[in-house]
């Protein structure tokens, strides 16, 4: 009687202990198989049931969309080719937000955006009060032209309400050749 529940408890472990390590896994990899499945049969019926006309028109649209966003973008590059021409604009700003310029010079470096643009830098350095300084990108901003700030420092001065900004600012051209 010992050896026969032994035997039994034995041939439940051996049967418990290989449905979890052999059957178990395999069936799970099954049923996701059968999911993968079904989800392909879905996007296939999709794509077999998709209007053509209707995924051309809408392309269409999406590219008329992406050609008056890139119209508006080169309507806002620097319209001289002279990057240096930005320069008297942003000393009205300056002069305009009541902030004295300190350093107004190219730095002749630029790199290059994509294979039609370039990106020119500028070293502004001015001293004002906070609020002045807001009021002066407050014009950068609303500015015609792309005037984009890469780095900005800001440097308390003795004086509590001022402060000196250091800016290298980028102007945006179309590259040479590329008009």
């Amino acid at each position: 009687m010992k050896w026969l529940i032994t035997g039994i408890i034995v041939y439940f472990a051996f049967t418990g202990s290989s449905l979890q390590v052999l059957i178990l896994p395999e069936s799970q990899r099954y049923d996701e198989a059968v999911l993968r499945q079904n989800q392909l049969a879905e996007t296939y019926i999709d794509l077999v049931s998709l209007d053509i006309e209707v995924a051309i028109e809408n392309l269409n649209i999406q590219l008329s969309e992406l050609d008056s966003i890139e119209a508006v973008f080169t309507s806002r590059l620097l319209k001289n080719d002279r990057v240096n021409a930005i320069f008297p604009v942003l000393d009205k700003f300056c002069t305009t937000s009541l902030l004295k310029v300190v350093t107004l010079e190219p730095m002749n470096k630029f790199h290059n955006i994509g294979k039609k643009y370039q990106a020119h830098l500028i070293r502004l350095s001015m001293i004002g009060r906070y609020t002045d300084f807001l009021k002066f990108l407050d014009l950068i901003e609303k500015h015609e032209e792309w005037i984009l700030i890469d780095d900005l420092i800001l440097k308390p001065l003795e004086r509590s309400d001022y402060a000196r900004y250091d800016l290298t600012l980028s102007v945006l051209v179309m590259q040479e050749g590329k008009k």
